[in-house]
């Protein structure tokens, strides 16, 4: 299960404290879990890990220069912390102004802050908002567990970028978990090797959350190789190579509709893996193999499988995808069954190889 999402009509602080301690994050007034995602979103685009991160505030403090940027805008605007959220015509214009300088980036669930500006929500959702002379330039709107404080987003007036204020209003929202008693900061994901993620290790030492052990660990102790959509990557082109010395054709390609569940809940057998390597088959009619790795057993999983959807044909659809060799294929992909599961790297390579020889002759 790499990507879920779900719209519950409440969360409560404690069960917010779960989700968060498992790896979920909040967008909006929805709660979910993702893994694996493309940036950017387009065909040029690329799959990478989402690693959730956290701050552990015990006995955390700001380094110098984040007292320097914190003190700076305290001393020049008004803060306000901890209220509740109130949608309002001054945050609606600080919004449309910051929208139209990132259309890219609109705060999540708008439309559910618009429709009732004052709840009730999902989570117990506050504000930090910062005023010059009276007129609201930024905010943020994050989530109260009863030992966490997610950091869902900030919004600020790209008038007034020189100070940093997506960056302060999050350092507020630390200064506020710790003056309430909170244990963990929960900025988000990072996204390793794709760096437009990276100002969150700003706020300082932060734990990552390892699909392989549902652990925290700290982030110096994480190297790229323990990164899940690496370990993929290599599992399955150290196969690639391993079948190619047997005689076995195969390709390793990315795979864009792996968060299906995001948007299709009806109960078919999707393929919910990003990366995959299809195999050269005979009669894909019959029997179409593919192998994944899965990262929380460090094993293989040997599939059939079989393309789908409207005017989707499955054995043309396998020839030119062999053929061409793209790179990412956003053709449905079903499970049809389980060949294989639980394997190491040789008991797959024979497992392919026999089923190979049985499929010549069906």
């Amino acid at each position: 299960m790499h990507s879920r999402i779900r719209h519950p009509e409440r969360v409560s602080p404690a069960e917010l404290d779960d989700y968060l301690r498992a790896g979920w994050r909040c967008t909006g007034q929805s709660i979910y879990t993702s893994h694996f995602m493309r940036f950017p979103p387009e065909m040029h685009g690329r799959i990478y890990s989402t690693i959730p991160t956290r701050l552990d505030l015990q006995e955390y403090s700001f380094r110098k220069s984040l007292r320097k940027l914190y003190r700076k805008v305290q001393e020049q605007f008004e803060v306000r912390s901890g209220m509740h959220m109130a949608w309002d015509k001054a945050m609606e214009q600080v919004h449309e102004k910051y929208q139209a300088a990132f259309p890219d980036r609109p705060l999540a669930d708008l439309e559910v802050y618009q429709a009732k500006p004052a709840g009730p929500f999902t989570f117990d959702t506050r504000c930090v908002k910062v005023f010059h002379q009276g007129n609201l330039i930024a905010f943020s709107v994050f989530n109260l567990g009863e030992e966490s404080l997610y950091s869902s987003q900030g919004i600020y007036d790209p008038e007034w970028s020189r100070y940093s204020l997506g960056f302060f209003t999050m350092l507020e929202e630390i200064r506020y978990a710790q003056q309430t008693g909170r244990s963990y900061f929960y900025p988000g994901y990072v996204v390793p090797g794709y760096p437009e993620f990276d100002y969150k290790k700003r706020v300082g030492p932060l734990e990552f959350f390892l699909l392989q052990t549902r652990e925290w660990v700290p982030e110096t102790e994480v190297a790229p190789e323990q990164i899940p959509v690496n370990q993929m990557r290599e599992a399955l082109k150290t196969l690639k190579n391993k079948l190619q010395i047997a005689g076995l054709d195969s390709h390793l390609l990315e795979y864009a509709l792996f968060d299906i569940r995001f948007f299709d809940n009806r109960p078919l057998p999707f393929l919910e893996f990003p990366l995959l390597l299809l195999i050269g088959t005979p009669e894909p009619a019959r029997y179409c193999p593919a192998v994944v790795f899965i990262p929380e057993l460090q094993q293989y999983a040997v599939l059939d499988i079989k393309f789908f959807g409207i005017g989707v044909h499955h054995v043309p659809t396998y020839q030119e995808v062999m053929a061409h060799k793209p790179t990412v294929v956003r053709y449905p992909m079903a499970i049809m069954e389980i060949v294989g599961e639980k394997l190491e790297l040789e008991p797959t390579v024979t497992l392919l190889e026999r089923e190979m020889r049985n499929a010549s002759f069906l």
